[in-house]
């Protein structure tokens, strides 16, 4: 797909059931379910530090595009380059209508960092 792609990072946390209702209460990541995804695009997103008092945060965004029907959910983290971003949005896959070429998944991430 990409002449230079990147290998991207899935990491899958293990939902955490609540023991009465088996409800899900959230999400544990002390040991997730990686999966690496070979010949992606990444492409910045935009950054920006917001302003709070006693805090030098900073927010970045990523652009992910995938291999058409990745296994990435919105509830999944992302490993790009080494920071473990959050996936935002729920992950699109691109099909031409006309075509039906299937160029990607367009993955949505971000990362706040201090």
């Amino acid at each position: 797909m990409f002449a230079a792609g990147e290998t991207v990072t899935r990491r899958r946390g293990t939902p955490v059931l609540d023991p009465y209702s088996q409800e899900e209460t959230g999400t544990d990541w002390k040991t997730p379910d990686d999966l690496e995804i070979p010949n992606c695009a990444v492409a910045d997103g935009g950054s920006l530090e917001p302003l709070e008092d006693a805090r030098d945060a900073v927010i970045s965004d990523f652009d992910v595009i995938a291999p058409f029907g990745s296994d990435v959910t919105a509830r999944d983290r992302l490993v790009i380059r080494g920071l473990v971003c959050e996936v935002v949005a729920r992950p699109f896959d691109w099909r031409s209508p006309f075509t039906g070429w299937q160029p990607g998944t367009v993955i949505k991430a971000k990362i706040v960092e201090g």
